[in-house]
């Protein structure tokens, strides 16, 4: 198992974008907005992808073959042909193009890959895929509509369940909502012993937006990510530990408002936004 469950979904310009700028830093609010404020939005996706990519900015471009068991890993936020999601980005991205781009022959080999790993196959196989980085690199460079179809699938898969997550544990802080969305973009949103909704069960009921709480739920999640569900996974997510170091941080210095100017470290970098 990959660190995102399978996801049984259907349907479903620049390499390197900078996150839009704001034109006053972000003030801090004794009742400050949640993800649902772009700004703070901005703020959290340049967090994540410093753990993805180690860059503020998003990498639609990214695209290469870590070795970490799934496969190729490609775009702003880390999707892989292993673990189904990169196969919804290439489709939508078909879809929006009216006919044939110049993905379309990774098509049939990342399905074949989807079908292996449903088997309970290796997500790590990548035959077929051969040329696949250039052409990603290529074409998210000339065709805005690739890295369209990237913020559309980021947004269905990861940003809209982390926030039904949020509400429905009446969680409203930016900190917060970030953690669940993080968590569901490393771990998935799926019926997995590792999955964000697993994780939230054995945290126990939120009250709000209670910073212990918080801190529980990250205790959670570091455990799973020390002793995953799956052995095979051992050492991919014991390596991302840091995420949560940097997550725990923040909660240390009270940044539940992610009002900027804003640094952190993550993995002995220090990065800043603002």
């Amino acid at each position: 198992m990959n660190r995102r469950a399978f996801l049984v979904w259907a349907g479903a310009v620049t390499g390197s974008t900078l996150l839009p700028a704001c034109s006053m830093p972000i003030a801090a609010d004794p009742r400050p907005p949640g993800l649902d404020d772009p700004a703070r939005k901005h703020v959290a996706e340049a967090i994540i992808s410093t753990f993805e990519n180690s860059t503020t900015e998003l990498r639609y471009a990214e695209a290469q073959r870590l070795g970490d068991g799934r496969g190729i890993t490609a775009g702003r936020a880390g999707f892989t042909s292993g673990t189904h999601d990169l196969l919804l980005v290439v489709r939508r991205y078909e879809q929006s193009a009216g006919g044939s781009t110049p993905l379309t022959r990774y098509v049939r080999p990342l399905t074949r890959i989807d079908a292996a790993v449903a088997d309970g196959g290796d997500g790590d196989g990548t035959r077929g895929l051969d040329g696949f980085e250039d052409a990603w690199r290529r074409t998210s460079q000339t065709d805005p509509r690739l890295n369209q179809a990237q913020d559309g699938v980021y947004d269905d898969l990861y940003f809209r369940p982390a926030m039904d997550q949020a509400r429905r544990l009446g969680m409203t802080t930016a900190l917060g909502q970030l953690a669940l969305l993080d968590t569901g973009i490393q771990h998935g949103n799926g019926t997995g012993p590792d999955d964000l909704p697993a994780l939230i069960t054995e945290t126990g009921p939120a009250a709000g937006d209670d910073p212990a709480w918080l801190r529980r739920f990250l205790e959670v999640r570091r455990r799973h990510l020390e002793n995953p569900a799956y052995e095979e996974t051992t050492d991919v997510w014991r390596e991302s530990l840091p995420r949560v170091d940097t997550l725990e941080s923040l909660v240390d210095r009270q940044r539940s408002d992610l009002a900027t100017p804003l640094e952190w470290t993550f993995a002995g970098t220090r990065f800043s936004v603002g």
